[in-house]
């Protein structure tokens, strides 16, 4: 019998002809195994009896067809840019690409995609990095935002996530990430149509409760939270499995020496792609590795975030829900089969207990130099058990503070907050262990920056709150008020004033600083200092123009 070149489960070249398993994913590299099977093949269709019913994988193994990487789901990673902007296109945007603006700084700006609608204008930056994008490149895109100017909302699409600091940088300039996970969601919710409207009622099944609602995800603790509009909102559930495992095994080494290997756990898989979750997982956890060549980054809190909702929550057999007038719902649905779940897990488990085998020959008396061999665990000693669908609900809300956009992303079971950009102060920022950040108190009620008790105010007049930017100091009083309520300027050190500041000079009638008011010795008339004169060294005289 002529051996495959290649494993005919993973696609591995094969080098030693004499194998009887594949060294990459242990399939058996027998003639039976590698013939075609005569079992009839079939392609799952999308609905909830496939994959709510827990799955016993001690079975008899899945014979239906694969279904390979979709097109949508392999342009995902290989045109990001085209795929931003046909999202963008789908919720009423319109859209250009590669677009060079001129910026205040007199700098031209390349923004990947530019998308508008009505007065709303959004700058995308896209990155299809083989890794987690660094701080560097968000903290780049954040000066080409601030060069465009005001009335721009910022998002940063990263197909492979951001790191932590990447993250905290981005929510402290208030702009908003594309993660994996939301990339993969709103292209599935887009090309599928699968968006459900207000009013209507869905019947869900295996999906964790709703107990962070509407009205708990769009509560804001700011002082002025009364000013701030929801402007859209929508709850997706998102489609996982998770399946528990155990592996055992034993191999004798050159040296008759056993070796014992057991591990055991819960992979959890995402429904959508594939991939696993599992942090532990070598190659990141996605069998479509056209998608991305990059290992799962460390620094990734949001994966790390959803494994543990998945596996941390047990799911409602079923319950209905009735979409609200303020929200809309987005109810995904598996894209993969369920025999390209057992390989995704399969591969996780071979590849997290592959190891090396270290055993010390002997000739003789004379004992050798240690070597290794490398232990591939084979398919048979990985048993799985019966799985769990949990369909995750995950709010995405996005506010309004006069003009300036806010993103909030909430996992509506357990209420871990994924993002969250008008939470905090942006003159302050949390860098590796250094954290200096501030929540914000209120938004300015002139730009909607969200700012910290530090760099905002509550002006006491007509009590707006505003910025430092958008604030003005008496130049008398120190007191700060709106600019409208310390318009004045002193006529003596050209600084502001309010009105209970403001003095009228008899001599000159100019208004200025009653802190700048001097008293005659001659006739006792209370002046500005630029109409009274002073002299002598050390007995001081002051006289007004009048008396002069």
């Amino acid at each position: 019998m002529t051996m495959p070149k290649f494993c005919p489960e993973c696609g591995t070249p094969l080098t030693n002809t004499n194998a009887k398993f594949c060294p990459e994913c242990g399939t058996r590299l027998t003639q039976e195994a590698s013939a075609p099977t005569t079992a009839k093949t079939q392609t799952l269709p999308h609905s909830d009896d496939d994959w709510s019913d827990p799955i016993d994988w001690s079975e008899e193994e899945y014979t239906e067809e694969d279904r390979s990487p979709s097109a949508n789901v392999y342009e995902l990673g290989t045109k990001l840019e085209e795929i931003v902007d046909s999202i963008y296109q789908a919720e009423g945007y319109k859209t250009e690409r590669r677009v060079r603006m001129p910026g205040q700084g007199g700098y031209t700006n390349e923004i990947d995609v530019i998308a508008r609608r009505g007065k709303k204008q959004v700058a995308i930056e896209c990155k299809n990095f083989t890794s987690a994008v660094g701080i560097k490149e968000v903290r780049d895109f954040s000066k080409k935002l601030d060069d465009l100017g005001e009335g721009w909302q910022g998002v940063f699409v990263a197909f492979n996530d951001l790191t932590i600091d990447a993250q905290n940088f981005a929510e402290s300039r208030n702009i908003e990430i594309f993660s994996h996970e939301d990339i993969k969601e709103k292209w599935f919710a887009v090309s599928a149509g699968r968006v459900s409207r207000r009013g209507e009622k869905l019947n869900l099944k295996f999906a964790l409760s709703i107990i962070s609602d509407y009205l708990t995800v769009t509560t804001l603790p700011l002082k002025n939270n009364n000013l701030i509009e929801v402007s859209d909102a929508t709850l997706t559930f998102h489609p996982y499995i998770k399946i528990p495992y155990s592996f055992k095994a034993q191999v004798y080494d050159p040296t008759k020496k056993l070796h014992k290997f057991s591990d055991d756990g819960i992979v959890v898989i995402d429904l959508l792609d594939g991939k696993v979750l599992n942090r532990q997982a070598e190659k990141g956890g996605s069998i479509f590795n056209s998608l991305s060549t990059s290992k799962q980054s460390t620094d990734n809190a949001q994966t790390l975030q959803t494994f543990n909702e998945v596996l941390n929550n047990s799911p409602s057999p079923e319950y209905s829900i009735t979409i609200g007038s303020d929200y809309q719902i987005t109810e995904l649905k598996p894209e993969i089969t369920k025999r390209t779940v057992e390989r995704a897990a399969i591969e996780y488990i071979t590849a997290k207990n592959t190891s090396d085998i270290t055993y010390t020959p002997s000739k003789g008396d004379t004992i050798l130099d240690s070597k290794r061999r490398k232990f591939i665990p084979r398919r048979g000693d990985v048993k799985l058990f019966k799985s769990e669908m949990v369909s995750v609900p995950k709010w995405a809300v996005h506010f309004n503070a006069f003009g300036t956009i806010y993103t909030k992303e909430v996992f509506a079971h357990s209420g871990t907050v994924l993002e969250n950009t008008i939470r905090y102060c942006p003159q302050h920022f949390k860098f590796g262990v250094i954290n200096i950040k501030k929540e914000a108190v209120a938004v300015c009620e002139v730009c909607g920056k969200a700012c910290c008790s530090e760099h905002i105010t509550q002006c006491p007049v007509c009590g707006k709150w505003v910025c430092n930017e958008h604030a003005s100091t008496c130049s008398s009083c120190g007191k700060t008020f709106c600019k409208e309520h310390a318009s004045t300027i002193c006529s003596v050190c050209n600084m502001p004033l309010c009105s209970d500041c403001e003095v009228e000079c008899p001599i000159c009638n100019r208004t200025y600083g009653s802190d700048h008011t001097q008293i005659c010795d001659r006739c006792g008339t209370a002046a500005c200092s630029q109409c009274i004169t002073t002299s002598g060294l050390f007995r001081k005289t002051r006289v007004c123009k009048n008396c002069q």
